[in-house]
């Protein structure tokens, strides 16, 4: 059975088929083998054995003498017909040859009693290995029978084997000799071949651990940087995690992402970002060493995990990690900079799952996105409150601009010599469906840090222009300005956008004013300044909101040719009252008149500010003094009044 099933398996597998070259080799070196033998045997005949003459044969020869000569013969014409596409059959029909002429030759030299019954399992074994299962059973059948037939007949004696033919003494030996030799080197061919075989199998074998090692690398590494990915993270935190004694030690997940990648793809492209990416990636590395390691959480986001002594400068880690990102990035022949945001989380016990510390270390991440980007920002509870509260605000007005909850108010800008509206500034509200009353002071930081702000900019936008459309429409031809995140500036598209809205309104770009953070200004994006430029270029009023924060860099305001300057409502406050407030505004007016600007003072609520900004040449004033923000249609009602400086133009309510 076991034969057998080597049988079929072989057949299947096709080690032995008609077109393999080691089937073919093996084929020749049998039928040389057996030429060989058979050879011997004829020579054993002559040289050793007695009567090779019998004059009771027709052919005056020893039976098993002609029967060697026949062997020989057929096996050299089989020989001849070897790769000529029909192998089987020249194998089937090689070993009936020989198991016919090897049944009738035991049978004359004597039965059971000769030398020549070693042929049998030789036979065999190349019946197993060369012929098809049905040549297998039916040559196997044959020589039992011949085996059964001579046993019985060497009891019962019915049929004697010829006179003479019984070899004994050297002939015997030499042919038993003969025999054994054969069986040794076919033997000795296929131990070679299975030595072949198993050297390959542990060869394969060796491949398909090592496939088996790279499809585990492979799905535990990202394919870009070669760091590690989530799915291998958690594996490696579980590895570091058996050797930290948190009684001494603690684990420190830092949160790493990247300021402002996309504007590199857009810039250069992708295939910059990549070795940006794999840049990032080996500087990680380098910092992490083998304490911990590194993983590509996704995007441009990295983790660095690492177990740390109690007494650790994490924070120090921290801008050590900010420093090495923000060495110069060679791309594309060209020196590029990025920053990163980085969340810290500090594990004191191992019940946390990677997950989740990153969970976390994302959060502390997102508050440092919110401080202004390139910061870091350590994991609390109070910022996990923080956090949720932050998600449930996104939520909930990405429901309220999906709903049409949100409006657009508008604060008028005034003439401080004429005393005349001369322009106003778009201010969003949420005011309807806002059951916890959060006002714009708390929101519009949230989603300056989200994706959020780049929809409800857009929209923001396309109602300024909208309600300014509606103004000139009316007869009043009054500039609208729109407050514009550092982060809108950051999206390629962004200055399609303006151009959209502006021509869906049918508004000369002037009337259009773009008031910018001074952070926009001193941020190193390319693209940023590269829109500003194009704006400028088309016509738009470019307007610096909130100038004196801490941001100021007077370089870039001459170089965007920056168009209006709006001094922060802190250097206003009180100016009647404080003598350094006079003086810093009264420098910054007398700088920007050199410069050709327009300022603006906001947050004017006493007549005694007006008078002393009117006082210092400032040419525009913004508060409560005249008006709250309003909707467009009563701001329309405004527009016709003259703005009277003793009476409210609309009555203040908290903004």
């Amino acid at each position: 059975m076991l034969v057998l099933r080597n049988m079929q398996t072989r057949e299947k597998s096709g080690l032995f088929q008609e077109d393999n070259k080691i089937f073919s080799d093996r084929f020749r070196q049998f039928f040389i083998g057996t030429i060989i033998a058979a050879i011997g045997g004829i020579l054993n005949l002559i040289l050793f054995g007695d009567q090779l003459f019998d004059s009771h044969n027709l052919l005056y020869f020893r039976l098993d003498f002609i029967a060697f000569i026949i062997g020989i013969v057929i096996t050299a014409v089989l020989y001849s017909r070897l790769g000529q596409g029909q192998d089987n059959k020249v194998m089937t029909s090689f070993l009936w040859a020989w198991a016919i002429i090897m049944a009738f030759t035991t049978w004359f030299e004597g039965g059971l009693h000769s030398t020549l019954l070693l042929s049998f399992p030789i036979l065999f074994i190349f019946a197993a290995l060369f012929a098809r299962k049905l040549a297998f059973l039916s040559i196997c059948s044959f020589l039992s029978v011949v085996i059964i037939f001579m046993g019985v007949n060497h009891i019962y004696g019915w049929f004697p084997p010829p006179d003479g033919m019984l070899i004994e003494g050297v002939p015997r030996l030499i042919s038993a000799l003969v025999l054994s030799t054969l069986a040794g080197y076919i033997c000795w061919i296929f131990g070679g071949l299975l030595r072949n075989s198993f050297d390959e199998l542990k060869l394969e074998n060796k491949r398909v651990l090592e496939s088996q090692d790279t499809i585990r690398k492979l799905a535990n590494c990202d394919a870009l940087t070669g760091s590690l990915n989530r799915m291998g993270s958690e594996s490696a935190y579980q590895d570091l995690l058996k050797g930290v004694d948190f009684k001494n030690e603690s684990f420190v997940i830092y949160f790493i992402d990247l300021d402002n990648f996309k504007s590199i793809n857009d810039l250069f492209d992708h295939h910059a970002g990549d070795q940006l990416l794999i840049t990032i990636s080996k500087r990680l590395a380098e910092l992490v060493f083998n304490k911990g390691f590194v993983c590509r959480f996704g995007g441009d986001e990295f983790v660095l995990a690492l177990p740390v002594q109690h007494g650790f400068d994490i924070e120090g880690f921290a801008v050590d990690i900010m420093k090495s990102l923000r060495k110069p990035h060679f791309t594309l022949v060209t020196e590029a900079k990025i920053t990163a945001s980085i969340g810290i989380m500090v594990a004191n016990d191992g019940l946390l799952s990677f997950s989740d510390l990153c969970k976390k270390a994302d959060m502390a991440m997102y508050q440092a996105k919110q401080a202004g980007k390139n910061n870091y920002h350590l994991y609390s509870d109070k910022l996990h409150r923080e956090y949720m509260r932050n998600l449930t605000i996104v939520s909930s007005l990405e429901s309220a601009l999906s709903n049409n909850l949100l409006d657009v108010y508008f604060q008028p800008k005034i003439n401080l010599q004429t005393n005349e509206i001369d322009s106003a500034e778009a201010l969003i509200r949420w005011n309807r469906g806002n059951d916890n009353g959060i006002g714009p002071g708390e929101f519009i930081p949230i989603i300056e840090s989200t994706e959020l702000i780049h929809s409800i900019g857009s929209w923001v936008l396309s109602e300024a222009c909208r309600a300014c459309k509606a103004w000139r429409e009316s007869g009043k031809v009054i500039k609208v300005a729109v407050n514009v995140s550092a982060l809108q500036l950051t999206r390629s598209g962004f200055y399609q956008i303006v151009v959209d809205a502006l021509e869906e309104n049918d508004l000369p770009p002037g009337l259009l004013e773009i008031e910018l953070t001074e952070y926009s200004l001193i941020t190193e994006e390319p693209l940023v300044k590269k829109q500003l430029a194009a704006l400028k270029k088309l016509g738009v009023v470019l307007a610096i909101d909130d100038f004196g924060t801490g941001y100021s860099n007077i370089a870039y305001l001459t170089q965007l040719k920056i168009d209006v300057l709006k001094l922060d409502r802190g250097l206003i406050t009180q100016i009647d009252q404080l003598k350094d407030r006079r003086v810093v505004v009264n420098a910054v007016v007398k700088m920007a008149k050199e410069l050709d600007m327009k300022v603006v003072a906001e947050g004017i609520e006493t007549d005694a500010e007006r008078e002393v900004i009117a006082s210092l040449d400032c040419d525009y004033g913004q508060g409560y003094l005249w008006s709250t923000a309003v909707p467009s249609l009563e701001f329309i009602d405004l527009i016709s009044k003259k703005a009277d400086p003793t009476i409210a133009l609309a009555k203040p309510v908290p903004a």
